[in-house]
C-alpha cells in the first residue's frame, strides 16, 4: 500500500509501464532502421549521380573544346573509347606573343604523333585491328593517308573531317595557308623555300608539335573508367598518364554522327554507373566538338 503523503509508481504501475515503452521500441526500431537505410542508400546514390556528373563534365568539356576528334568516327560510329585532342601547346606558340591566346596542333606535319598510325596502340577505325599495317601516316587506319585538307570540309566524303592530313595541311603549296600571313610577323608565306610542305605555322621550324590525346577508355569486368594520355612514341604503351577515373562504371559508349548540310558533327555520350548496392545512374548527353570548324589553318567562310 502506498502511504499517505508519498509519491511514486505502485509495483503494478511500473510493470505497466515498462510494457508500454518495450511495445513502443519493438514498433520504433523496424522503423528507425528502415529510415537509416534509406538515409544510407540515398546518400550513397546521390554520391553516384555526383561522380557520374563530374566525369560527363569532363568529357564534355574536353570533346567541345577539342581541335581533333579522334575515336568515335564514322569508321565505326559507335565505340565504348573516347579520343580527343588536348590542346597542349607544345613548342610554346602565341597568337599575336599573347600568352591568353596560344596555338595548339598546328605544325605536326603529317601524322599526329611521332610513333604514326592514329594512336599507338589504339584501333583508331574499329575495325578490330590495331594499328594497321601501311603508311604509318594514315592516321585514321582507313587504308587510304594525307587524303584530307585542313578546311573544316570532308574531303574524301567518308564523314570524318581533317582526320588525315598531309605535311601541306591546305594542300596549296605554301606554308600555312597561301598569301596569308600565319604568324603575323608581317610576312607572307616566307617559309615556303626550299620546301613549302612542312612549316605549317610559319616560324621557322619544321613539324615541331604533335598533336596530344585525352583517351577514355572502359574496362566493363573491373567497372573503370580510365583518361589515358598516351606518349608520342610509345602510345599507350608507355602512357604519360594514365588514372582511374571511376571504379563504379558498368556501361560507356560514344557515339559519331556525321556532319550533313544542316549538322556539324557532333557525338553523344552515354555513362551508366552502378553503386555496391546494385543502384544505378546513367547519363548522356550531345556534345558539338566547336574547334573542329574553327582550328588552325581553316579558312574563314
Amino acid at each position: 500500500m502506498k502511504q499517505s503523503g508519498e509519491n511514486g509508481l505502485t509495483l503494478m504501475e511500473l510493470l505497466i509501464t515498462v510494457t508500454i515503452l518495450l511495445i513502443i521500441a519493438a514498433v520504433a526500431t523496424p522503423l528507425l532502421s528502415g529510415s537509416l537505410d534509406a538515409h544510407r542508400s540515398g546518400l550513397a546514390r546521390a554520391r553516384l549521380y555526383q561522380e557520374g556528373l563530374v566525369l560527363m563534365e569532363r568529357m564534355t568539356r574536353n570533346t567541345r573544346n577539342t581541335t581533333y576528334l579522334q575515336i568515335p568516327n564514322n569508321h565505326t560510329p559507335t565505340r565504348n573509347m573516347l579520343a580527343v585532342s588536348n590542346l597542349v601547346n607544345e613548342d610554346n606558340d602565341f597568337y599575336f606573343n599573347d600568352p591568353l591566346f596560344p596555338r595548339v596542333d598546328e605544325d605536326f606535319g603529317d601524322q599526329f604523333m611521332n610513333a604514326g598510325y592514329g594512336i599507338k596502340g589504339v584501333d583508331d577505325n574499329g575495325d578490330g585491328t590495331i594499328d594497321n599495317t601501311g603508311s604509318q601516316t594514315d592516321d585514321d587506319e582507313d587504308g587510304v593517308f594525307d587524303e584530307e585538307i585542313l578546311d573544316g570540309v570532308d574531303n574524301d566524303n567518308d564523314g570524318n573531317i581533317d582526320e588525315d592530313l598531309s605535311t601541306d595541311f591546305t594542300k596549296d603549296g605554301k606554308t600555312g595557308i597561301r598569301g596569308m600571313d600565319d604568324d603575323g610577323d608581317l610576312s607572307v608565306d616566307e617559309q615556303s623555300n626550299p620546301n613549302p610542305l612542312r612549316d605549317e605555322d610559319e616560324d621557322g621550324s619544321k613539324a615541331d608539335e604533335y598533336v596530344t590525346f585525352y583517351l577514355y577508355t572502359h574496362d566493363s569486368a573491373a567497372k573503370t573508367l580510365r583518361e589515358i594520355v598516351p606518349s608520342r612514341t610509345g602510345g599507350i604503351s608507355t602512357p604519360t598518364s594514365n588514372v582511374i577515373l571511376s571504379t563504379h562504371v558498368t556501361d560507356f559508349s560514344t557515339t559519331y554522327y556525321r556532319p550533313d548540310a544542316a549538322n556539324y558533327p557532333r557525338i553523344s555520350i552515354s555513362l551508366t554507373l552502378t553503386g555496391d548496392d546494385g543502384q544505378s545512374v546513367q547519363f548522356f548527353e550531345y556534345v558539338y566538338p566547336r574547334n573542329i570548324l574553327q582550328k588552325t589553318g581553316k579558312k574563314v567562310r
